[in-house]
């Protein structure tokens, strides 16, 4: 991409560690007007990323009054998938500095969308879009914007997808929806949002961040580490070129065998929900001379799987759970040096007196709802950065 680092200014500096929401300002010719008066206007909303493994999905959407729809389609905005990257580049930059344009995006970071995912009562990734979406919306009409006509780019059946959309805002009954498939390279307002999300995605892909500092410089290819100080290397290697994202491509494929740690998985870059990389975990290896012994944070590798596996504490038996729990929070005193059992014995701290009643029961239902507790504490989001 030609573009340089200020010329985004959708893409944040740092690490991508949690999703964020960015939006231009508000054209004065979309809040010019009160009551009655004021300008009509029609939105679009389309995304990039939802098949790719790496990366952040990225939600835009875009608006303008409704008698300048036209205006969208001379300026030639359409399917960005099917323009150069230099072409969405030239476009973006007419979103930038046209003054009758809005734009905003949601950048769903990768450790978040799998968060989501991979809870115990899952939140799948079309009601993260969905919240995304409404989230986009409201955010333009809460600054004023009389949204009139809103043209989306569906996901899963349109018809059911317009009714869920409809139903997350009751107040505006006026507005007239459109849900359709394809609806980038039909509604030039649509293909808008395409440039915004598509090429934010390609910026923050191009120019990841790690937030890993284990994963050294040294060991790096063609990236940056999280310390802009830091000189940026290049090694011969390719097993840092993430290739598409997708999961068909080799190149994403390698990089994600050759990052994987047993242990710890992967950077924040992967999306640990997508069936790619939990099928990865598991998948069975046969030891030979060219198989690594050991991750490149120094993990001892498994001889049969790429991973070692990981259960809940719950799932566990209750007695074996049970007795995990209280032997990692129950420190034994070691025995004294040059004294017998019966000695040791004899010294041994008096029994402590019966709790009182009331104690006692806050104790009790503190024992039964210990799990309950457990459960939640690990159902928290982290990233692999709180890890490393």
């Amino acid at each position: 991409m030609g573009l340089s680092a200020h010329a985004v200014p959708s893409v944040r500096s740092g690490a991508l560690t949690q999703s964020y929401t960015w939006a231009s300002p508000i054209p004065d010719a979309c809040v010019s007007g009160t009551g009655s008066k004021r300008v009509p206007c029609v939105l679009g909303v389309d995304e990039a990323g939802r098949g790719p493994v790496l990366g952040p999905l990225v939600y835009g959407v875009a608006f303008c009054p409704l008698d300048r729809q036209e205006d969208l389609r001379d300026v030639g905005f359409a399917d960005s998938k099917a323009l150069t990257p230099e072409r969405r580049d030239e476009l973006l930059q007419a979103l930038l500095h046209h003054d009758q344009i809005g734009w905003a995006v949601r950048v769903m970071a990768p450790q978040d969308i799998s968060a989501g995912m991979l809870r115990r009562h899952p939140n799948n990734l079309n009601e993260q879009s969905c919240d995304a979406t409404v989230m986009l919306i409201q955010g333009v009409l809460n600054a004023g914007v009389d949204i009139t006509h809103i043209y989306v780019d569906t996901v899963g059946d349109p018809k059911a997808y317009a009714a869920k959309l409809k139903r997350s805002f009751p107040r505006y009954q006026h507005i007239e929806w459109t849900v359709a498939r394809k609806a980038d390279a039909t509604y030039p307002v649509v293909g808008a949002a395409s440039i915004a999300a598509k090429v934010t995605r390609d910026y923050c892909i191009e120019r990841w961040l790690y937030a890993e500092r284990h994963f050294g410089p040294h060991s790096l290819g063609k990236r940056k580490h999280m310390d802009e100080n830091s000189e940026e290397t290049e090694d011969p290697s390719s097993v840092w070129q993430t290739g598409s994202g997708y999961p068909g491509d080799p190149k994403t494929v390698q990089y994600l065998k050759g990052t994987l740690d047993p242990v710890f998985g992967w950077a924040g870059i992967v999306r640990f929900s997508w069936a790619t990389a939990k099928s990865m975990l598991e998948e069975p290896v046969r030891s030979s001379a060219s198989t690594p012994t050991a991750s490149m944070l120094g993990t001892p590798c498994p001889p049969s799987t790429r991973a070692y596996t990981v259960r809940w504490m719950d799932e566990a038996p209750p007695p074996r759970a049970q007795a995990t729990l209280q032997g990692f929070f129950t420190k034994k005193a070691p025995p004294a040096r040059g004294l017998s059992t019966s000695a040791t014995a004899s010294n041994e701290a008096p029994r402590s007196q019966p709790l009182p009643p009331v104690w006692q029961e806050d104790r009790n239902m503190l024992q039964e709802k210990r799990p309950e507790m457990w459960h939640r504490w690990a159902l928290t989001s982290c990233s692999a950065a709180d890890l490393f």
